[in-house]
């Protein structure tokens, strides 16, 4: 790629990367009191990959206690530079955990083009991998999560034996953190088969703030692809707040090596939010929206979210609200405040409609 366009790339980048009242803190900070009831599998999705092909995509199920097809499942959709492993850090430390011991069906994915939903057997196919095929993607696989049509695996991957998981979801709430919070924000407006969205550490309407300098580089193997965080440090400044981290935690999140990204889905951030804004303006009524950030969020200060949240009440005809969590940089799930937004998110899906039913 010539030099004026990586430079490009990385001004886009820096703008980007830049449970109930049970769930409670254990005797450590950086536990959560989780039961041991949890079953944890390999799932896979096939989609239509840009290629028009056939993909795999690798996901984890989380279920604690009985579910049945009134089960409301969650789908967690991580950002750049991530994978499933955001929302389960450790087994005391984890969104997919938490939700599910709140009893929901929750289902975390790796997005096409990330670790084990690779794409690279698509020489080039970083590059159509944009946030507007990634919101395809999502379409097919919450049909899937709705009809059941998708496998299991006793493996660590997509490539062990598989059976058919026979576990329906008509019921599906979104969830999206930073990359992936541009994906949901425009899910409900364009395909309106979820029953509510929240949108994590991004912005779907207004400008975000200027992030930090980090080291950005093209994958030399796979130069569709970006490669975040040159440094651990690079992962801190941008993602991590010191003071209201767990460093347990935050560790584990900024060790290399991180996730290579797909060029394309960074490649024109004025046509990813020109989509978003008319597509939140055809949300309407029928899909509650929350819209949650921390306070020290270094691309969404509370500033930048207060506006956000503006333009949401100004244009998606929707009921939506605003958590900004205290003490709390960009990866909330890194954090001592992450039991107060499963708390709160789990109460809000409840109000909302989306509640558990065993």
């Amino acid at each position: 790629m010539p030099r004026s366009k990586l430079a490009f790339v990385a001004v886009v980048v820096l703008a980007v990367v830049g449970a109930t009242a049970s769930v409670a803190w254990g005797k450590r900070p950086d536990r959560m009191q989780l039961n041991h009831g949890m079953r944890i599998e390999t799932v896979c999705f096939s989609v239509t990959n840009p290629a028009r092909t056939t993909s795999v995509l690798y996901g984890q199920r989380f279920i604690d206690g009985p579910v049945s097809s009134r089960t409301p499942a969650v789908v967690l959709v991580h950002g750049i530079a991530s994978s499933t492993q955001n929302w389960d850090y450790t087994p005391r430390w984890s969104v997919a955990r938490s939700l599910a011991r709140a009893g929901y069906v929750v289902i975390s994915y790796d997005r096409l083009g990330y670790a084990k939903s690779s794409y690279f057997d698509h020489p080039g196919g970083g590059l159509t991998l944009t946030t507007a095929v990634q919101r395809e993607l999502l379409h097919q696989l919450i049909g899937e999560v709705k009809s059941g049509d998708y496998t299991t695996s006793r493996g660590s991957n997509c490539s062990a034996p598989r059976r058919p998981s026979k576990l329906r979801s008509p019921t599906v709430a979104i969830i999206g953190h930073s990359a992936g919070g541009w994906i949901v924000a425009g899910y409900p407006g364009k395909y309106h088969d979820v029953s509510a969205m929240v949108q994590a550490d991004i912005t779907g309407g207004a400008p975000l703030a200027t992030g930090p300098d980090t080291h950005i580089a093209l994958d030399p193997n796979h130069p569709d692809y970006l490669v975040f965080f040159g440094t651990s440090q690079d992962c801190r400044t941008f993602d991590i707040y010191p003071p209201g981290a767990v460093r347990s935690v935050a560790k584990i999140a900024c060790t290399p090596p991180f996730v290579d990204s797909p060029l394309g889905e960074l490649s024109n951030i004025p046509e990813i939010y020109a989509e978003n804004l008319a597509l939140i303006k055809q949300i309407g009524p029928s899909v509650p929206v929350l819209l949650t950030s921390g306070d020290h969020d270094v691309i969404v200060p509370p500033a930048t979210a207060k506006a956000d949240l503006a333009f949401y009440r100004a244009n998606c005809g929707c009921d939506v609200s605003q958590l900004i969590l205290p003490n709390t940089g960009h990866l909330f799930m890194a954090h001592k405040s992450l039991p107060i937004w499963v708390h709160h998110v789990v109460h809000w899906l409840r109000e909302h409609g989306v509640s558990p039913r065993r």
